[in-house]
């Protein structure tokens, strides 16, 4: 397999945390909508001034022509003895530009040219910019740029504004001298922001003139660009932490995924199958629980593989001896001419074909428990009444057996010794038992059935049949379980017991959330318990 040095899973776990701040991306972009309010803010306060200045120039251009000796005021435009006193007071001390044309479009004054004096000369030292204030420059740049796009803002136009010598030059201006007020925004040559209002010089309806109100806009600029650098700073801050944060969680989710992955693999390749799944450091989360089921599963399946192959070599152990005993059998026969001795030959022969049609059949049936077990479905059973018609059938099957059944007392609740099961398998357990109990109990004894209620909260019910013979010495009370065991009465032939059958029966028991052991009689004998857990009310 392909090792990759990017995880999916790591990746789709980074795009997942970059998707709000793609979205705080396009919050930065909507900034620019806060630019056009600052210009609509300013260009409604500078349109309040003009449309005030403009008033005063007409009241004072009528208060000039009133007093100019009887001229024909439709022909004049606006006397110069109107500006004396007015447009001085709009320069000093504010950010305003103001420019008066006459009808014919030719510049009539600007308060530029009042502020500083024509023989006076400006010198300046041009600043160095450094190379951090050029890239911060140019990234807000590009930000306005991508923005004014993204939100289809159309490009300001160029237009040269110490040049404004002719109303031509300025649409705003045109429509002006036609007695409209237009509000407009452009930029110099050099990229600075102008906001202006173009207002007509009116008495009446008589326009004698426009005023051109200009006011430079790089404080708005500077406020945008102050908001969109904390913006992206903010912006580069977040995406920084999140790849940190990101990196950091999908190490913590992918890396221990890759190496159990990878310690499964080293388990699948391995010749030893006994190596245990790579252990991660404790971790109370998910990975964490899916480490532990990966452990616990494993485990189980190597004590799966290790109960097959020991299940193995114990049949060929047991199948040994009657093949053995056949292939002997088989070549003595062929050299010997006695009758009897064939005859004898041949029993042994038959004896052993028995044997071997028994052992076959137990394992077949040992190795299907499991599978059959676990696709069977259990019926709720009366397990009182099943052990009692499985007695009255037992009396009948060994009628020189005597069989003391000892039924629990009667109780109100029917459903105390209900139990969830697989009948015919604890059919099988139940016959098991008495088999091996008539076996070895002497004919003119009893042999003892009892059903209780056990455990410390009661939800057990207990089987148990005793037996009054020789009794299971302590040291084997569990070996007896082991597949293959046999201890047998002395005067029972050899051969006619396999040694599942103790094995079959603890093994369905445990399938049902049981258990099957054995113990002592109160005074000889044997006692088999089998105990299987109440049926939970549905």
């Amino acid at each position: 397999m392909v090792k990759r040095r990017i995880s999916p899973l790591s990746i789709r776990i980074l795009l997942i945390m970059l998707l709000p701040l793609i979205l705080f991306f396009i919050g930065i972009l909507a900034v620019d909508r806060y630019r056009i309010v600052l210009i609509d803010a300013e260009l409604s306060a500078l349109k309040r001034q003009g449309e005030t200045l403009a008033r005063s120039l007409a009241l004072a251009n009528a208060d000039s022509l009133s007093n100019s000796n009887g001229l024909d005021s439709s022909n004049i435009g606006l006397a110069k003895s109107t500006l004396r006193h007015i447009l001085p007071l709009v320069g000093y001390g504010t950010s305003l530009r103001a420019r008066i044309y006459q009808p014919s479009g030719r510049i009539m004054a600007d308060t530029a040219n009042n502020q500083i004096p024509d023989s006076l000369v400006q010198m300046s030292v041009k600043s160095q910019v450094s190379f951090l204030l050029r890239i911060k420059q140019e990234i807000i740049t590009s930000i306005s740029k991508f923005s004014n796009f993204v939100n289809g803002v159309e490009e300001l136009p160029k237009i040269p504004n110490n040049r404004l010598i002719s109303a031509s030059q300025l649409p705003a201006l045109k429509a002006a001298m036609m007695g409209r007020k237009v509000s407009m925004s452009w930029r110099t040559s050099s990229g600075q922001l102008v906001l202006g209002v173009a207002l007509p010089i009116q008495e009446v309806r008589v326009v004698r003139g426009a005023l051109l109100l200009t006011k430079n806009g790089a404080a708005i600029e500077s406020e945008i660009a102050k908001v969109q650098w904390a913006f992206f700073l903010l912006l580069c801050s977040l995406f920084l932490l999140t790849i940190i944060l990101g990196l950091y969680l999908s190490r913590s989710i992918t890396r221990p995924i890759v190496k159990l992955a990878a310690s499964a693999r080293q388990i699948a390749r391995a010749q030893d199958k006994s190596i245990k799944l790579e252990k991660l450091p404790d971790r109370n989360d998910e990975i964490g629980e899916l480490s532990k089921a990966l452990q616990e599963m494993t485990d189980d399946l190597q004590e799966r593989i290790k109960a097959t192959a020991g299940f193995a070599a114990d049949v060929a152990h047991e199948l040994k001896n009657p093949l053995t005993s056949l292939r002997s059998a088989a070549e003595t026969i062929s050299r010997i001419n006695n009758q009897t001795q064939q005859k004898a030959l041949v029993s042994i022969i038959l004896e052993d074909v028995t044997r071997l049609d028994r052992l076959i059949n137990d394992i077949s049936q040992a190795s299907r428990v499991e599978a059959e077990l676990a696709g069977t479905e259990r019926d709720t059973v009366d397990f009182c009444a099943l052990v009692d018609s499985w007695v009255s059938l037992m009396r009948d099957r060994y009628p020189g057996c005597k069989l003391v059944w000892r039924p629990p007392t009667k109780s109100k609740n029917k459903k105390k010794f209900e139990a969830y099961i697989h009948t015919g398998r604890i059919i099988q357990i139940l016959d098991n038992l008495l088999v091996n109990a008539i076996s070895f109990n002497p004919p003119d004894k009893d042999i003892e059935i009892k059903l209780v209620l056990k455990g410390s909260d009661r939800k057990n019910i207990c089987f148990s049949i005793r037996d009054n013979g020789v009794g299971i010495p302590e040291a084997n009370l569990d070996t007896i379980f082991n597949r293959f065991y046999t201890q047998r009465p002395n005067n029972e032939a050899f051969g006619h017991h396999s040694g599942l059958g103790l094995s079959i029966a603890r093994q369905i028991a445990e399938a049902h959330g049981g258990r099957l052991y054995a113990g002592h009689g109160q005074q000889n004998g044997a006692t088999f318990f089998l105990e299987l857990p109440i049926a939970k009310p549905e």
